[in-house]
């Protein structure tokens, strides 16, 4: 047993630096995507805060030039109708996704009377802070059928 002792404490010191190492890299990266999605949660809060405050104008002003050259202020008045996002009460977000400069993430708006809208949202990081690149209805019928079960 004693023939063991050197091996066993090498053994401990191997596994608490590679659980070291592991806790590390999690920090690390934690702080990378913290660090690259700051302000993305006050910014869709913001979005949708003008939304239900019924200023359509100022929340079509902060969506890019591309989804602006795509959807016309028009059409996105009728979709913030259709989908009923003027009723937002607040939302839940996944983590985001980055390809390029675009930050993709699920966001679900939970309206004042308790619906659920999923969204899909696109978001890219401007000088003025963080702006909707894209936004769609995220329609799953596999999920409602497994969150109706």
């Amino acid at each position: 047993m004693e023939s063991f002792q050197p091996w066993l404490s090498y053994i401990g010191i191997g596994l608490g630096a590679l659980l070291g190492g592991l806790v590390l890299v999690w920090i690390i990266v934690s702080v990378a995507i913290f660090l690259r999605t700051k302000g993305l949660p006050q910014a869709i809060a913001a979005f949708f805060t003008r939304i239900a405050d019924g200023d359509i104008t100022g929340a079509y002003q902060s969506t890019t030039e591309r989804l602006q050259s795509r959807t016309s202020k028009k059409e996105f008045a009728k979709f913030v109708k259709t989908n009923k996002l003027h009723q937002y009460q607040r939302t839940t977000l996944s983590i985001p996704t980055v390809e390029g400069k675009t930050h993709r993430l699920e966001v679900t708006v939970i309206t004042k009377n308790g619906r659920e809208i999923p969204l899909l949202m696109e978001l890219v990081k401007s000088d003025d802070g963080w702006l909707v690149d894209a936004l769609n209805y995220n329609y799953n019928p596999q999920q409602t059928a497994k969150s109706n079960k």
